[in-house]
């Protein structure tokens, strides 16, 4: 399969703005993917061809669903969820600390997964029972790595919006099947599956990264994090350079030249080409920031692409912000000896997706840790 990719932040910034001229998100327009070259089937492809959420039409379809939603995430809509998600990340750091001893937290697994999937699912109105099966869809089909993932999700999916349509409650799903089964039927069956769909992954996989890579960041940079413990750089400030540094949504699917002779850069394409986002090298790009490839929470902050730009921008940034507010100066109060254990761990296997496949610390005050072990 071959695909361009934007990789520069002032033509990705561009192409996000400039949706309904040059670049389409519609994969009809795909020539490759019409005429037979690229296979259906691929995770890559199924991830997008064929699912109408928000982030794969254009206007006016676009415009409607969002509207419909988008006051469900507003500012002003999202604060009311501060208590809860303070709430939640006191009583997961109450389950780190408690665990004392010896013993290794992977405080991925045990902190910065839960959190945003306890969030998005309370938001959304997915009961507990259901969460570790939503969790291990979304991861699948965020990987573009597994066949068959997309569809699993959203049968998943379809089978939640009926138990809501049966017994519906507060969450977000039964609001939006009122709307669907309204009189005037402002969304088809396929746009609120896709963007349920829609709502879960990108609620829980991209805040969920973030708050992985920046623990992470933070404690490979021990100058860096006392100089926002000891309140010299704003909390505020951190977080733009790890949205920056550390964009979880590394590669994103994708848009689609919308006639012949749409130049990009220096490159002339044709009607129906397929470009992928590619979010990570755009917020590293050194013609826009300094010394782009080293992690410095001091630097003046730029305007970065992490939560996109123009008509798409995330939907959920302000629930996106509140948590990464809430959760990473709360760790670094909490845990306050936390030192990373072992070997830097790779990266988790995702073909779009940014972050490390764990992130295993322990509290110094536990175990009486040399430099040696730490380096272990």
């Amino acid at each position: 399969m071959r695909l361009w990719a934007i990789t520069h932040h002032g033509v990705l910034k561009e192409a996000l703005r400039n949706q309904s001229g040059d670049f389409v998100r519609n994969a009809a327009y795909w020539r490759a993917l019409a005429e037979g070259e690229v296979d259906p089937d691929h995770p890559l492809v199924a991830m997008f061809d064929g699912v109408g959420s928000m982030l794969q039409t254009d206007d006016p379809d676009h415009k409607r669903v969002r509207r419909l939603v988008q006051q469900a995430f507003t500012r002003r809509g999202i604060a009311h969820l501060r208590p809860r998600v303070e709430a939640v990340v006191a009583e997961l750091l109450d389950a780190v600390e408690g665990a004392g001893g010896e013993r290794v937290v992977d405080l991925k697994s045990e902190f910065a997964v839960p959190l945003p999937i306890r969030v998005i699912s309370e938001l959304l109105g997915i009961p507990p029972q259901d969460r570790a099966r939503a969790h291990e869809l979304t991861t699948r089909t965020l990987s573009g790595l597994q066949e068959g993932a997309v569809q699993e999700l959203c049968a998943f999916i379809e089978d939640t919006i009926e138990r809501k349509r049966a017994r519906p409650d507060e969450g977000l799903i039964s609001q939006l099947i009122a709307v669907r089964d309204s009189d005037d039927a402002r969304l088809s069956s396929a746009e609120l599956r896709d963007n349920v769909l829609l709502f879960y992954t990108a609620g829980f996989e991209t805040t969920m990264g973030a708050l992985a890579s920046g623990v992470q960041a933070l404690l490979e940079h021990p100058d860096q994090l006392e100089l926002v413990r000891t309140g010299q750089v704003a909390w505020s400030q951190a977080i733009e350079e790890i949205l920056r540094h550390q964009s979880s949504a590394a590669l994103l699917p994708m848009v689609f030249t919308a006639r012949d002779g749409v130049q990009i850069g220096d490159v002339v394409l044709g009607k129906g080409e397929a470009l992928l986002l590619a979010y990570m090298a755009a917020n590293r790009d050194p013609q826009v920031f300094e010394h782009a490839e080293d992690f410095d929470i001091t630097r003046e902050p730029a305007p970065n692409l992490a939560f996109g730009h123009g008509v798409h921008r995330c939907l959920g940034e302000p629930l996106a912000r509140l948590e990464l507010e809430t959760a990473l100066p709360a760790v670094f109060e909490r845990l306050y000896d936390l030192h990373l254990w072992g070997r830097r761990p790779g990266p988790a296997p995702s073909l779009i997706m940014h972050h490390p496949a764990s992130l295993r610390v322990i509290l110094a005050r536990h175990v009486g840790l040399g430099a040696s072990m730490l380096a272990a």
